[in-house]
């Protein structure tokens, strides 16, 4: 017959085992449950860790790598630009007449 624990159990269970304190059988024998049911509930919390991360921090980062590749685009266009620029003022001569 399997235990129902309720969420604040687990939770508390969590807390101690992310405070890498204790091992997860120092954790298991602590809370009288099995070591295999800690480390289901580990693999459920790193699973939800992994769709419920702050999405802040990933739409900051992802905002600041779309300005860094905003201005990467526009320092190409910049050196094309002066490339352009710098060839075309060299000394052209057409038949012995010089054009800037």
């Amino acid at each position: 017959m399997s235990v129902r624990y309720n969420e604040d159990f687990k939770k508390e269970v969590m807390r101690a085992y992310m405070t890498g304190n204790k091992s997860t059988l120092q954790i298991a024998a602590d809370y009288n449950i099995a070591k295999s049911t800690i480390s289901q509930w580990v693999s459920q919390y790193r699973e939800e860790c992994l769709y419920t991360t702050s999405t802040i921090s990933e739409s900051n980062e992802a905002k600041e790598i779309r300005r860094l590749n905003q201005l990467l685009n526009e320092k190409e266009k910049e050196i094309a630009f002066l490339k352009k620029r710098q060839h075309s003022s060299r000394r052209k001569s057409i038949s012995g007449v010089s054009i800037y």
